[in-house]
């Protein structure tokens, strides 16, 4: 079971990696022609204002990835691993209110930090894992070691990148909710 978990997540990671990598070469582009900036709005309109939706989406997903990983495959998260769930939990829980209130505003601006900080953790996470020696010591103490790959797919899917991938979904999304906002009342 423990394979096809870990196959349908990777799948899914390099699917999302690819529309990250189409997005913003759109979002790059729309700097400069306005048609790629038509269609930039248009894809975030295709949301139909659901991007807290998604972006709750994809935070449980990885948070249930996670506990999977943890409690039903015993594969023991390390110090980097347990940081990254620290930035990823809380974003279910805020996600999920923002979206059944639907307050955009409040959505991006209590969960805008985890992201951003969990995808640097998971960036260093997997410099850590290509680069074993230049591992802290504190990587190795009270559990897994931070350069245990306990999944390998794809030859580079491991549980950061697929952290990573799932905070830089967060983040696009949550900045497409941020351009559909309404302005702030003036006094």
């Amino acid at each position: 079971m423990t394979k096809a978990v870990t196959t349908a997540l990777a799948s899914l990671a390099v699917l999302t990696q690819v529309a990250l990598a189409i997005i913003v070469a759109i979002a790059l582009l729309s700097l400069v022609f306005e048609p790629a900036r038509r269609l930039l709005v248009e894809i975030r309109d295709t949301l139909l204002g659901g991007e807290l939706w998604a972006a709750w989406a994809f935070a449980l997903v990885a948070t249930l990835g996670s506990l999977y990983f943890s409690q039903v495959a015993n594969f023991v998260p390390c110090e980097l691993c347990w940081f990254q769930r620290i930035a990823m939990y809380p974003m279910v829980i805020v996600l999920l209110v923002s979206a059944l209130r639907g307050n955009i505003r409040v959505g991006v601006q209590y969960s805008f930090l985890f992201p951003i900080i969990g995808i640097l953790i998971s960036i260093y996470h997997v410099y850590i894992e290509e680069n074993p020696s230049a591992a802290p010591k504190a990587c190795n103490v009270g559990g897994a070691s931070c350069v245990t790959k306990w999944i390998d797919k794809f030859g580079y899917i491991t549980i950061p990148v697929l952290a990573g991938t799932a905070f830089a979904a967060i983040i696009v999304l949550l900045v497409m909710a941020w351009s559909r906002r309404e302005p702030a009342a003036t006094r």
